[in-house]
């Protein structure tokens, strides 16, 4: 995996959740399909593909990143597109994921209504990202942006998510949080 060692313990333990989802309901569909939402150059897309063999499609805005991802993987298909108005038609991918991209959203909670509108019905959301008020290092000048898990938990309950879980790594400074698309 090629991923930063902040990142490998909730990563992991997403790994292990979608393949244990994929195993509760592969008898219902032929593949499983999991959408990363600003999938940068492709790491979580990549790693989530090889672990669970499921489809992932990942989207980034933009197009370097994208192309960097393309190179990484032939088997991911990747897609220069906003978080906030994805082209695909509702109901299409039983996961989305994120890796620390949703504080980099300009308009988050519309990414998330976009996520909860692509979603299959009981279709599950897991975000990776900073805890807010945790400035652990100076690259995290722009740490403001971070959500703490209360307020994450809120913006998922706005935008009909149910189910929310948190937890944090060990270290305290990443949330892996969980929530289903409410059913109709």
């Amino acid at each position: 995996m090629d991923l930063l060692a902040n990142e490998v313990e909730l990563v992991t333990e997403l790994c292990e959740r979608l393949k244990r989802e994929k195993e509760k309901i592969k008898s219902k569909t032929a593949s499983l399909k999991i959408l990363d939402i600003g999938c940068g150059t492709g790491k979580l897309a990549v790693c989530l593909s090889e672990e669970t063999g499921c489809a992932v499609t990942g989207i980034d805005p933009v197009r370097a990143n994208v192309e960097k991802a393309r190179i990484k993987s032939p088997s991911v298909t990747f897609v220069v597109q906003s978080a906030v108005e994805m082209t695909f038609a509702d109901n299409t991918f039983d996961f989305a994921v994120s890796l620390k991209a949703l504080h980099e959203i300009p308009n988050p909670k519309e990414a998330l209504k976009e996520a909860e509108r692509v979603l299959k019905e009981s279709g599950r959301l897991f975000i990776i990202d900073w805890v807010g008020g945790v400035p652990r290092t100076s690259s995290h000048g722009h740490v403001k942006k971070y959500f703490s898990p209360e307020r994450l938990k809120e913006m998922l309950s706005e935008t009909c998510f149910t189910g929310i879980k948190i937890r944090l790594n060990k270290e305290g400074e990443l949330m892996l949080v969980e929530g289903e698309k409410m059913s109709a």
